[in-house]
């Protein structure tokens, strides 16, 4: 075998014709690096034009984090979205159970601290309605407390409808409340 010259080090000075090289390269990446950051801010921008607060739901409920949201009336849940409909969400909440918050109620949703906010930019194609949820959640007769305006009225869910729904409140009277669709801020499932 022969013996191979020591090696040399590459030496990149001005007097090197690959000095140049090595400039033109690291310009290159240099402005490569600064075209992704421009496109991923435009693309995060864009994400966030795009957004609906039924994305957002659907982000956290995917990801299983904690929420909070806020209706109109100033009502909080806290806890995760377990379910998502055309219109509603229902949120589990530890101390209370499941709350259904029709969507044209909410005022906030956000990600429980320390968890990234979700993009809610995508289409979604829910199709379960409110008032579907409530009908076939009233079969089983349910304790429900219904917040409607400035009432709160709890009883078993009987019946629900196109854009009603009858719960028998408790007490000695049995009354049976029908309950405006448009007028639930959210309905609380205690027992089903």
């Amino acid at each position: 075998m022969a013996a191979q010259p020591p090696r040399r080090p590459v030496s990149l000075s001005a007097g090197d014709p690959l000095a140049g090289l090595n400039r033109w390269v690291a310009e290159g990446s240099v402005d490569a690096a600064a075209r992704a950051r421009a496109r991923q801010k435009w693309l995060e921008r864009q994400a966030a034009e795009e957004a609906t607060v039924m994305g957002v739901l659907a982000d956290l409920a995917e990801r299983g984090t904690a929420l909070m949201v806020s209706t109109t009336s100033g009502h909080r849940s806290r806890g995760r979205a377990v379910a998502i409909g055309a219109d509603f969400v229902i949120i589990r909440e530890e101390r209370l159970g499941d709350v259904v918050v029709p969507v044209r109620r909410l005022a906030t949703v956000r990600a429980a601290p320390g968890h990234d906010s979700p993009t809610g930019d995508r289409p979604l194609g829910f199709e379960v309605m409110l008032a579907d949820a409530l009908t076939e959640l009233a079969a089983d007769r349910p304790t429900v407390v219904a917040a409607v305006g400035e009432e709160e009225l709890r009883g078993e869910l009987r019946s629900a409808g196109f854009d009603i729904a009858a719960i028998e409140l408790d007490g000695p009277r049995r009354e049976l409340v029908n309950v405006a669709m448009a007028a639930l801020d959210h309905l609380v499932i205690l027992r089903r």
